[in-house]
């Protein structure tokens, strides 16, 4: 997946910065597979939970939803055990493949959506392939456990734009000395 060139350009000054501080820069293709793998995998272990969460009171009080989240509990609903021990596995084998790819003090830098932030009041059609890409990056620490930090650094056509950075498991500190460090310039 492909961030929108002028979120990767307005978020560059800010990647360099930090590599400046870190001393070592590496650029790493991290989901050979492709981010959306990671991104399903997320959306039916988040979905199966959501759905035996709120099941029994969706039963009992019948609420109004919006469509989007209507739609995503009757997906969630559909899921079987066979798709949630596929998403154990995928999930297992993707927090190992990071554990390579981001070792103790590393920190990884991404943009945290890959577009400028959605207008309010955009229709679901336009929204859906967004929302699609924005949880590719945002799937990342919640299925590795990892801490993310998003830092609203810039701006793209009036709209803000984030720089996410990611750690190793218990890096919690490392990326909160970066995140000071990229805040004061």
């Amino acid at each position: 997946m492909r961030s929108h060139p002028a979120v990767v350009q307005a978020l560059r000054p800010f990647v360099d910065r930090l590599a400046t501080h870190i001393g070592n820069a590496t650029t790493v293709r991290l989901a050979p597979e492709g981010l959306a793998a990671w991104s399903d995998q997320q959306q039916v272990l988040q979905g199966r939970e959501a759905w035996e969460t709120a099941q029994d009171w969706i039963d009992r009080v019948n609420p109004r939803f919006s469509f989007e989240v209507t739609e995503r509990y009757l997906m969630a609903r559909s899921y079987t055990d066979a798709d949630v021990a596929a998403a154990k596995a995928r999930r297992e084998a993707i927090r190992q493949h990071l554990d390579t790819v981001l070792p103790a003090g590393a920190v990884l830098c991404l943009p945290t959506t890959p577009a400028p932030a959605p207008l309010r009041g955009e229709r679901i059609s336009a929204r859906r392939d967004l929302r699609a890409r924005i949880s590719m990056l945002t799937c990342i620490a919640g299925t590795t456990g990892r801490p993310q930090i998003n830092l609203p650094l810039a701006v793209v056509g009036g709209l803000p734009v984030g720089l996410s950075l990611l750690g190793a498991r218990g890096a919690d500190e490392v990326l909160l000395a970066c995140a000071r460090d990229l805040a004061q310039g």
